[in-house]
C-alpha cells in the first residue's frame, strides 16, 4: 500500500508532463502546418523536423538510451507503436464510416458535410500515425545511441524513403543488380524533394484505405499495423547496423584515420557478397555517402563494384597497425545483420588473408548471438603492449639474455 502511495505522485507528475508536452507539439504543428502543405506533400519534411525538435528540446532520448539495447526491450518499443496505429486506422475507420451512415440519412446536405469532416478524421488520422512512427524510430535510434538530426532532417527522409520502396524501379534491377543506383540517388536527393515524395504518398495511402466504409475499420487499422511491425523492424536493423558501423570507424580514426576510406569499401563488399544491398544496407550507405563531399563521394562510389580484386589488394598494403581493427570491424559488420551466410565467411576469410590476421568462425557465431540477445557488442579492444622490461643488471654471469626486439610473439586474437 505505501509502495503504491509513492508510486502515485510520480506517475500523476510524468502524465502532467506527457499532456503538457503533446500540447505543445499540437500548438506547433498547428502553427506550421498549413492546407497548402498537405496538398503539396510537404507537411511530411515539417513534421520531420518539428518532431525532432520536439524530442530533442525535451531530452526524450534519455528513457530508451537508458533501458538499453536487449531483444526484449527494442521489440517492447515496436510492439507499443504497432498497438498505437492499430488503435488509430480502428478509430478513423470507425468515424468515417459513423459519418457516412449519418450522412446518408441526411440526403445531400449530409452529404456535402460529410465529405470534408471525413477528410479532416483522415487527415488527423494520417498525422497521428505518422507520428507514432516518427516516436519508435527516435526510440529506437536513441537506445543504440544513435542521433536523427533536427536541423537536416533527410537522415530519416532517406531511411524512410528506402522502406518504402521509394527510388527503386523493377526495370533497373537488370541494370543495377547490386542496388547501387538507388544509393547514389538517394545520397544526392535533397530532404525536401524526398519528403514531398513521401507526404504526397503517405496522403494518398490514408485516403485509399478509408474508400469503403465500415471494411475500413478493418483495413487502415491492419494496414497501419503492418507498416508498423515493417518500419520497425527495418529501423532496429539500420541502427544496429549503423551503431557497428560508426564504433568500427571510431576505432579505425584512433589507429590510422587514413583507413577510414577502406572501412566504408569494405564494408560495401562484405553488404554485396551474399547478392543486392538490402534495405538497412542500403540506408546504412546512403548516410555514410551523403556526409562526404561530391568528389569524394564519387571517389568513393568508384571502388563499389562487384570484382574484390582490387581491394583484397588495398587490404594487403592497409598500415599494420589498422590491420586488427579492420578484421574486428568485418566481423562486426557481418555480425549485427544477426546472420551470416556462406558467401560473407568465404569472405571474411579472403579478407583475414589479405590482413595477415586470422578469421574465428566460432567468435563470429559468439557475436551473432550477442547482437541477438544485447542488440550491441563489445567496443574494440587494442592488444595489450608488452610491458618494457625491467633493467637487468650488466655483466653478471649465467644471467638469462635479455628477449630480442624482433622477437617472435603470440597472434593477438579478435575481440
Amino acid at each position: 500500500m505505501t509502495a503504491t502511495m509513492e508510486l502515485a505522485p510520480r506517475e500523476r507528475r510524468e502524465g502532467a508532463a506527457l499532456l503538457q508536452r503533446s500540447v505543445q507539439l499540437a500548438g506547433a504543428l498547428t502553427h506550421e502546418l498549413s492546407p497548402k502543405d498537405l496538398r503539396t506533400g510537404r507537411w511530411f519534411t515539417k513534421l520531420l523536423s518539428i518532431y525532432l525538435r520536439h524530442y530533442d528540446a525535451h531530452v526524450l532520448q534519455r528513457t530508451p538510451a537508458a533501458k538499453g539495447t536487449g531483444a526484449a526491450v527494442t521489440e517492447a518499443i515496436i510492439r507499443r507503436a504497432c498497438g498505437a496505429a492499430f488503435l488509430s486506422g480502428a478509430g478513423s475507420g470507425s468515424l468515417t464510416s459513423g459519418i457516412t451512415a449519418v450522412s446518408a440519412d441526411a440526403g445531400a446536405p449530409g452529404l456535402m458535410l460529410a465529405i470534408p469532416a471525413s477528410g479532416l478524421v483522415i487527415t488527423t488520422e494520417m498525422l497521428v500515425n505518422a507520428l507514432i512512427n516518427l516516436g519508435m524510430a527516435c526510440d529506437l535510434a536513441s537506445a543504440f545511441r544513435v542521433r536523427f538530426n533536427p536541423e537536416d532532417p533527410s537522415d530519416f527522409s532517406r531511411l524512410y524513403a528506402i522502406t518504402r520502396g521509394q527510388g527503386e524501379h523493377e526495370e533497373d534491377k537488370d541494370e543495377d543488380s547490386l542496388g547501387l543506383g538507388r544509393v547514389e540517388h538517394l545520397a544526392q536527393a535533397r530532404a525536401t524533394d524526398l519528403g514531398e515524395d513521401l507526404g504526397a504518398k503517405l496522403l494518398g495511402e490514408s485516403v485509399s484505405r478509408n474508400l469503403v466504409p465500415f471494411l475500413n475499420v478493418v483495413t487502415s487499422s491492419v494496414a497501419n499495423w503492418r507498416r508498423t511491425r515493417h518500419l520497425g523492424n527495418s529501423v532496429l536493423s539500420y541502427v544496429r547496423l549503423r551503431r557497428a558501423l560508426e564504433d568500427s570507424e571510431a576505432a579505425i580514426r584512433r589507429v590510422a584515420p587514413e583507413g577510414v576510406s577502406l572501412l566504408l569499401e569494405s564494408a560495401w563488399f562484405l553488404f554485396v557478397s551474399d547478392g543486392r544491398l538490402r534495405q538497412e544496407e542500403s540506408a546504412v550507405l546512403t548516410h555514410q555517402l551523403s556526409r562526404l563531399s561530391p568528389a569524394r563521394r564519387q571517389e568513393t562510389v568508384g571502388h563499389f563494384v562487384e570484382d574484390v580484386t582490387a581491394w583484397l589488394k588495398r587490404l594487403r598494403s592497409a598500415p599494420a597497425r589498422a590491420r586488427e581493427v579492420l578484421m574486428w570491424s568485418l566481423h562486426q559488420l557481418s555480425a549485427a545483420d544477426l546472420t551470416v551466410s556462406a558467401a560473407e565467411r568465404d569472405l571474411l576469410h579472403r579478407a583475414a588473408e589479405a590482413l595477415h590476421t586470422s578469421m574465428d568462425g566460432g567468435h563470429l557465431d559468439t557475436l551473432v548471438h550477442r547482437y541477438r540477445e544485447e542488440g550491441v557488442a563489445h567496443a574494440f579492444a587494442a592488444p595489450a603492449r608488452a610491458a618494457r622490461p625491467a633493467r637487468q643488471p650488466a655483466g653478471r654471469k649465467g644471467a638469462p639474455a635479455p628477449r630480442a626486439a624482433g622477437a617472435r610473439e603470440e597472434p593477438t586474437r579478435i575481440h
